[in-house]
Formats: C-alpha cells, sequence, structure tokens
C-alpha cells in the first residue's frame, strides 16, 4: 500500500468516529421541520379557536332570541352586535349573522316569518329558509329560532400552507336551532 492510500484510509477511519459537530448536523436538518410544525400548530389553534367563538355566537344570539316572546327591531340589533363582540380579538369585516324565526306550515315546510342580519341582508318574509331545518325539529305552528354565522379567517401561516391545503383562507358556517321558550311564537315589531 502506498502512503497515499494509508493517510487516506487512516483519515477516513477518524472521520468514521469522529462525533463533533453530528448535533449541529442533525439540528440543520430538523430546525426547519420544527418551525413548519410550531407555525402549524399555531395555525390550528387559531382556527379551533374562532371555530368556538363562531359556536358561541351562533348559540348565544339564539338562545337569547328564544327567551322572550316578543322583540323590537332595535333590541334585536342590539344583541347581534352584542354577539358579533365574541369573535374579536378577530376581525369582525368577514363576520355575517343571520338570525331567522321560521315558521313551519302543515306539509312541514320552513319558511321566513322575520329576521334580522348582521354584516349581511337579512332574508325576506316568506323565503325558504337558510338554513335547511332537520325533519324531526318541523312542528307545524310551532316557530323555530334559526341563527346561521359565516366567517372568513385568514391566519399569519395561512398563504405558507396554502400550497398545502389548497385554500388560504379558512370557512366557517355554523348554524343552531331553537324553540321559543315562552310560547309557541315570536313577534318582531
Amino acid at each position: 500500500m502506498t502512503p497515499i492510500h494509508k493517510r487516506i484510509g487512516a483519515f477516513m477511519r477518524t472521520f468514521c468516529r469522529d462525533r463533533d459537530g453530528a448535533s449541529a448536523i442533525e439540528f440543520a436538518f430538523l430546525f426547519p421541520l420544527m418551525l413548519l410544525l410550531l407555525a402549524g400548530l399555531v395555525d390550528l389553534g387559531q382556527g379551533l379557536t374562532v371555530r368556538r367563538k363562531i359556536n358561541q355566537i351562533a348559540s348565544t344570539s339564539s338562545e337569547i332570541i328564544a327567551m322572550q316572546s316578543s322583540w323590537t327591531e332595535a333590541s334585536v340589533e342590539s344583541i347581534l352586535d352584542g354577539v358579533s363582540s365574541i369573535v374579536q380579538p378577530y376581525d369582525t369585516a368577514e363576520l355575517s349573522i343571520v338570525l331567522c324565526v321560521i315558521d313551519v306550515d302543515s306539509k312541514g315546510k320552513a319558511t321566513v316569518n322575520w329576521s334580522a342580519a348582521y354584516g349581511t341582508t337579512a332574508p325576506s318574509a316568506g323565503q325558504d329558509s337558510p338554513v335547511e331545518v332537520p325533519e324531526e325539529l318541523r312542528i307545524e305552528d310551532v316557530q323555530l329560532v334559526v341563527t346561521r354565522v359565516q366567517y372568513k379567517l385568514d391566519t399569519i401561516f395561512s398563504s405558507l400552507f396554502e400550497s398545502f391545503t389548497g385554500g388560504g383562507t379558512y370557512e366557517y358556517d355554523q348554524h343552531f336551532f331553537i324553540r321559543p321558550r315562552n310560547g309557541d311564537t315570536i313577534t318582531y315589531s
């Protein structure tokens, strides 16, 4: 064996046994993956928080309306303004709330008796329900309070994950049903 081959062989044996810097190389490989995982968890956390807030808006507004048998336009607007603040600190510009009191006829058809809205246009009286009412909730001559809440959330990382998820915005569409608590109807003036 020539001296150069001996030196190369000794260098290779030393190189293979030497573990200095192995942790730094492993860290360099794993750090971008750990950052991506952290960003995903932050994004998921924001998404779950907003989903909980949207559910809370839908249930709270419906339950408040169901408590009384008569409402005025001003009081319903106040309620919708109040429940819209639940979504804060997130932007309320993308929030829309539709609150309807639905009549069910003898054929089971659900139509709007009266409605109010925040961030969108309220359906007119006589229109079909903005949400499909389940068959088991359709009782003739008993009104139903229906709230539909829609929201679009753009997070800090949503554009980063757009290539993975196919969309950069989280879209929420939640609805809630409840019957009147004091009688079978709720009036609106």
